[in-house]
């Protein structure tokens, strides 16, 4: 059976069902909201409660990491980009979540022989080659069922940038842009930790959910509208979701020649 676990996109959790995965409050970027060690520490009291931290680490946050890894001995899974934290936390409670980087059955059973068995998978792969890699592994398998895919993530304040450059007065660091060649419509977001962009579009997963048995699926509702949200909530368990939301699927129909983290 599969399971699902949700990225809240507010303060409220209640309104959020299943279990959830709270992006940290100073070591995560590209969400709408953030929580402190304390409200998570209050809220894995009464409810299965993850962490992720997708923040680019500096030599200097070790230590702060550290001493906040150790005080959220009660948060289940820690869902983490950075792997120089495989050394700060239970291997048991590790989920490598490397956007873009998770992309074959090779590189899952490479952590597996680490003992770290949960991963979460590529966003740019086939329904073909996420049922191969689910034929060729036993690790526990974690996927981004609906999102807004991240497509870059650059520590450089570029929105900041641009309205120097461009003598611009601004205190709107949350742009929607059309792309040029693709017109494709992108939500480019300056945060305290830098600038990230993503696709407009939500990608959906659930018109091939049925054949993806095994799999955690992750809903995150952040980077979309309250009316987009709504609906999401109210069908994200549905294979029918596109009946009732605009969605994109293109990667799970259509293969990709090269993809970041290949392992041959």
């Amino acid at each position: 059976m599969n399971k699902f676990f949700m990225i809240p996109n507010k303060k409220d959790v209640s309104v959020f069902n299943e279990e959830l995965i709270l992006p940290l409050e100073d070591y995560s970027i590209g969400f709408d909201v953030y929580f402190s060690v304390q409200e998570i520490k209050q809220l894995s009291s009464v409810r299965d409660v993850s962490v992720i931290i997708n923040k680019f680490l500096h030599k200097d946050d070790i230590n702060n990491i550290r001493e906040i890894i150790s005080n959220l001995d009660s948060v289940k899974y820690f869902f983490i980009e950075d792997l120089g934290l495989v050394n700060l936390i239970d291997k048991e409670r590790i989920v490598i979540n490397q956007n873009h980087i998770i992309s074959n059955y090779r590189s899952v059973n490479y952590f597996k022989r680490s003992n770290i068995d949960k991963v979460v998978l590529s966003n740019e792969l086939t329904i073909e080659e996420l049922k191969e890699v689910r034929a060729n592994t036993s690790s526990q398998l974690f996927y981004f069922l609906i999102n807004k895919n991240m497509l870059m993530y650059s520590k450089r304040k570029l929105v900041n940038s641009y309205y120097t450059y461009k003598n611009i007065e601004s205190d709107d660091f949350k742009k929607l842009i059309v792309e040029n060649v693709s017109k494709k419509e992108l939500i480019v977001k300056e945060e305290k930790y830098g600038t990230v962009i993503f696709d407009n579009n939500i990608f959906s997963g659930n018109e091939f959910m049925n054949e993806l048995t095994g799999f955690n699926f992750i809903i995150n509702f952040n980077n979309m509208s309250e009316e987009e949200a709504s609906i999401v909530m109210k069908y994200y368990n549905d294979s029918n979701i596109s009946e009732y939301v605009r969605v994109d699927n293109y990667f799970m129909k259509n293969k990709i020649g090269y993809k970041v983290g290949d392992l041959k």
